[in-house]
């Protein structure tokens, strides 16, 4: 916009904003306060018809609520849908790891001996995790 029509829209609404000023100043208080009290009740009737949008859905809310949460009751009383699968040992797993776990066999010298093949690991993992953080 050019300087010449910024000067014309200012006087445009200096005019404007004298027409006004002298219209609400030449009218009578009667129909000032009318005018108030109308502005009022139109603030008030257009702030009282908007509700939120959750609002306006009425009884749909409720029942949506409801299966949402008989969904969800039912799907942890029944379980996963997907169920639950048996652990099985992989074809060509190594089964003496899960003989070395399996084994009972406290009062032999077998945990011992492991203990004492690997004494140098133990003390290391030991004196490492009581060192605290590293600078």
């Amino acid at each position: 916009m050019n300087e010449q029509e910024q000067q014309t829209q200012d006087s445009f609404e200096e005019r404007s904003r004298a027409l006004f000023h002298d219209s609400v100043a030449g009218m009578d208080f009667a129909s000032r306060s009318r005018l108030t009290q109308a502005r009022a009740a139109a603030v008030e009737a257009a702030g009282a018809g908007r509700r939120p949008w959750f609002f306006r859905l009425g009884v749909l809310t409720p029942a949506a609520g409801v299966t949402a949460a008989a969904v969800l009751g039912a799907f942890l009383w029944l379980g996963s849908p997907l169920g639950q699968h048996a652990v099985t040992v992989a074809d060509g797993a190594n089964l003496e790891d899960l003989e070395i776990v399996a084994s009972s066999d406290e009062g032999g010298g077998d945990a011992m001996d492991m203990l004492q093949d690997d004494i140098d690991f133990y003390d290391w993992a030991d004196k490492s995790a009581n060192s605290g953080p590293a600078a």
